[in-house]
């Protein structure tokens, strides 16, 4: 009897929230088995090349990501549409926003822009761009003449935010993405049998010893036994090609990550086709274990973090250019102040991406989750991040730090040339009307700090309307109704409380916001989820303020949102991330942010 198999598809959303929104409506598609990631373009296509061997049934992505993709690959590509419903939310919700607004994206967007417009008689600029290299000059060219809002594609938008515009992304919503689900379901139904041969053709490679990799003359993946193999083993066999094609079969041995690779490589030609096939097996060495507190970012995971905080929206992080600029000009160690929740671990991401050493390492060191192993693996081992070079090393949460463990991390900063060797950044936290704690005070003393204080949320209260809009534009991507702005009312009571936790609370309450209003913020939505901000000083979720104790007096399901909060927090708003940190699905640590 024939067995029926699930229909194998990889989705590839040009930004995170039209990732979430595929991983939830896959499952109203029991035949549908999905793999999904982010990127956008030439990101999207090279994490496709690199990451994934093509044992999948059909590719479903939106505008310029899927023709680039349909350009590049041999894998069916379904387009996600940006129906006329999607444009008009983006819209709708820059309604509130009275300032010159402009219009960027490819012509898939923009062709029905125009007429939706020209139907509401709303005067916008409506500019279509044919390639990734417009974006910027269009965008630079528009901030010249005084354009202060952009609607945009993820591209777009990710460009206007590196140019400090404020910009509202053109989500596509779930009626989009089921129609490519549907698309793929009946394209799989009348493709069945061919793919049914491809799959046994790949199955008899998977039953030889070992594991088997094959790139055309182009170095394109063609085809791989493995499942999901690492970008970092399929660059290391690129590295291999030109060595391997000039000989009929070579064997090899290198070692990467931990671990001794014998490999063989032969020259295959056959049926018009020339291709370099690599057998090989891998022995895994013993290698350390993570340590709690301890994070190894690259540039893209610190950007991402940076991207998520309240400091990259409205181009908050303006304010503090002349600071940035005069920090990022001298190598001496830097202390980020400011009260709970102000953006200091987005800030030092910030520094990091702007600075000399972003292609190296970016080393976080959360000291309120340090446990005697991490610690003393910090301070003691040969293989200590404090005993590296080039690498920018981030010290947050000092004031959680013991005594005695301050006078470690004082003695080894100052005394054995981390600071000369690496770029050190540290942050703490001070109460209202204080510039730095006592411990701040203390290594900003010892170690000749630069300083760098960043401004509580209510003090600049005239920015929440905007920020509010750019935020709901956001998490607009992931809901499954779109919030289209809050009344003035809602705006007034938002611009009045005084956000003890500031963006850190801010964020979490417009999530709140987000999930339980109907359509439009209203005043009472506002007052019912503000009443229950009493108890805040208890509940920090973010990760400035990860040594705060949780409140234990509340249900199991009530302290399991608390903790997921925090560590999607530290996570900077990356669910992956954070779903991977807890062990649990997105799906999961989506419920459990979600439930009440």
């Amino acid at each position: 009897m024939r067995m029926e198999r699930r229909i194998r598809l990889l989705g590839v959303a040009p930004y995170e929230g039209m990732e979430a929104l595929m991983q939830r409506l896959a499952g109203e598609y029991p035949q549908v088995e999905l793999t999904s990631f982010v990127g956008d373009m030439e990101q999207g296509l090279e994490a496709v090349r690199s990451s994934f061997h093509g044992n999948y049934d059909a590719l479903i992505s939106r505008g310029g990501t899927a023709r680039m993709l349909q350009e590049h690959l041999t894998l069916p590509v379904i387009e996600i549409e940006v129906s006329a419903y999607d444009v008009l939310c983006a819209l709708k919700l820059s309604d509130d926003v009275a300032a010159p607004t402009a219009m960027v994206a490819f012509a898939n967007i923009t062709n029905s822009a125009r007429q939706l417009c020209e139907l509401m008689g709303r005067p916008i600029e409506i500019v279509t761009i044919d390639s990734p290299e417009e974006v910027e000059p269009t965008l630079l060219r528009l901030r010249e003449r005084r354009f202060e809002v952009v609607l945009c594609d993820a591209i777009s938008h990710a460009a206007a935010r590196r140019l400090g515009m404020n910009s509202f992304l053109i989500a596509s919503g779930a009626d989009s993405v089921r129609r490519a689900f549907e698309q793929a379901v009946r394209l799989y139904d009348s493709q069945a049998q061919l793919w049914a041969e491809n799959r046994f053709f790949k199955e008899v490679i998977q039953g030889q010893v070992g594991q088997t990799v094959v790139f055309d003359d182009r170095g394109r993946l063609f085809l791989s036994s493995i499942e999901n193999p690492s970008p970092r083993l399929l660059a290391l066999l690129r590295g291999e090609l030109e060595k391997a094609g000039a000989a009929q079969e070579r064997r090899i041995l290198r070692n990467m990550d931990g671990m001794l690779y014998s490999i063989r490589s032969r020259r295959v030609e056959a049926g018009g086709l020339a291709c370099t096939a690599f057998f090989f097996t891998a022995h895994r060495s013993p290698l350390s274990p993570r340590q709690m507190g301890i994070r190894f970012l690259t540039r893209e995971e610190a950007g991402r973090i940076y991207d998520g905080s309240l400091l990259s929206l409205d181009d908050g992080i303006a304010d503090y250019r002349q600071d940035l600029d005069r920090i990022n000009r001298s190598e001496a160690p830097v202390m980020i102040t400011g009260e709970d929740g102000t953006g200091k671990e987005p800030m030092a991401c910030a520094l990091y991406v702007q600075g000399a050493l972003s292609r190296n390492p970016f080393v976080a060191v959360n000291c309120s989750l340090l446990t005697e192993r991490s610690w003393s693996f910090l301070t003691e081992r040969h293989s200590s991040p404090l005993y590296g070079e080039a690498c920018t090393l981030y010290f947050s949460n000092l004031d959680a730090l013991s005594p005695e463990r301050r006078r470690q991390l004082l003695a080894i900063l100052s005394d054995m040339e981390v600071c000369r060797q690496n770029r050190v950044l540290l942050s703490c936290a001070c109460r209202q009307g204080e510039y730095a704690s006592e411990v701040g005070s203390l290594f900003m003393d010892r170690l000749c700090c630069l300083s760098l204080c960043l401004r509580p949320l209510r003090e600049t209260a005239s920015r929440i309307p905007l920020l509010l809009s750019l935020l709901l534009n956001r998490l607009n991507a992931d809901l499954p109704r779109p919030i289209l702005g809050a009344s003035p009312e809602a705006l007034r009571l938002l611009q009045e409380f005084p956000w003890p936790h500031n963006a850190t609370q801010f964020r979490r309450v417009v999530g709140e916001l987000a999930v339980t209003a109907q359509g439009r913020i209203t005043a009472e939505d506002v007052r019912r989820t503000l009443g229950r901000e009493h108890h805040v000083g208890m509940l920090s979720p973010n990760a400035e303020n990860a040594s705060t104790p949780l409140d234990l007096n509340r249900t199991l399901e009530e302290i399991n949102r608390d903790v997921a909060l925090r560590v999607l927090e530290e996570a900077g708003g990356n669910r992956t991330a954070a779903a991977g940190r807890l062990g649990i699905s997105r799906t999961t640590l989506w419920r459990m942010i979600r439930a009440r």
